[in-house]
């Protein structure tokens, strides 16, 4: 018989990272959410069922959280096949993120730790035994602030940050490539997410205006690509973004 496959995901309790797990574990793969929110990782807890969900209250930019993961992996199921870099900050003031002239060193690394290092850590503990196993997975959620200039109050270390991940996703995929192990990125523009929301309801508003398809994303269209390239029907694509935007931003 053979076993299900494990994923992890990072910023799992709602939006786009909780979307994904429902999606994975409809599919009778073994998932395992992690975020800083206790109550929103409890309200997934319910929408789950237990045999498929493992939960893991944690911050990712703590210095032993790739451990951590790995380890809880490990305990209920084995080593993750898949790997989804979802958490992500942006902090806002007022609705507004900070400028370059206005940045504090602390924000920006704050920003860039859990944005990209923490994925770059994880990314580090999981793939030894992917690439043992020789198939493996690694979804990275960027962002369409990573991909051209900013459309919205993102600021400069979100930029920055969701840009690096593209990076990070390239060399990946050329680097495990061989060892079966595929390499990808989603970019979304404006979702209805927590996240999106902290710009402001005129904000979105604008925006869904300016957008092709006339509205913002929901989190299950951006599960939906993230899905996809976990699956087996996905094994020749690596080193690829895919912009989940309702065409905002083209290239």
């Amino acid at each position: 018989m053979v076993q299900p496959k494990t994923v992890v995901i990072t910023g799992a309790g709602s939006g786009i990272g909780a979307a994904a797990a429902r999606r994975f574990a409809a599919s009778g793969l073994n998932v395992l959410a992690c975020d800083i929110d206790s109550a929103a990782l409890s309200k997934l807890k319910m929408e789950i069922p237990s045999e498929r969900l493992e939960t893991l209250c944690i911050d990712i930019a703590q210095d032993n959280a790739a451990d951590i993961v790995a380890e809880a992996s490990q305990h209920r199921w084995g080593p993750a096949q898949i790997l989804v870099n979802n958490a992500g900050i942006a902090p806002k003031y007022n609705g507004v993120a900070l400028n370059i002239l206005d940045m504090t060193m602390d924000e920006w690394n704050r920003i860039l730790y859990v944005n990209l290092t923490s994925s770059m850590r994880l990314c580090q503990r999981l793939l030894p035994a992917m690439k043992e196993a020789r198939w493996g997975r690694i979804v990275n959620v960027s962002s369409s602030g990573g991909r051209t200039r900013a459309l919205g109050p993102v600021g400069p270390a979100y930029m920055a940050s969701k840009a690096g991940l593209l990076g990070l996703t390239r060399h990946i995929a050329t680097e495990l490539g061989p060892f079966g192990i595929t390499a990808n990125a989603v970019a979304p523009g404006r979702i209805a997410t927590a996240l999106g929301a902290t710009t402001g309801a005129a904000v979105a508003e604008d925006y869904a205006k300016r957008v092709p398809v006339g509205r913002i994303g929901k989190p299950d269209e951006v599960a939906a690509a993230i899905t996809f390239l976990a699956t087996e029907d996905a094994s020749f694509i690596n080193g690829s973004v895919i912009d989940v935007n309702g065409g905002m931003f083209m290239l």
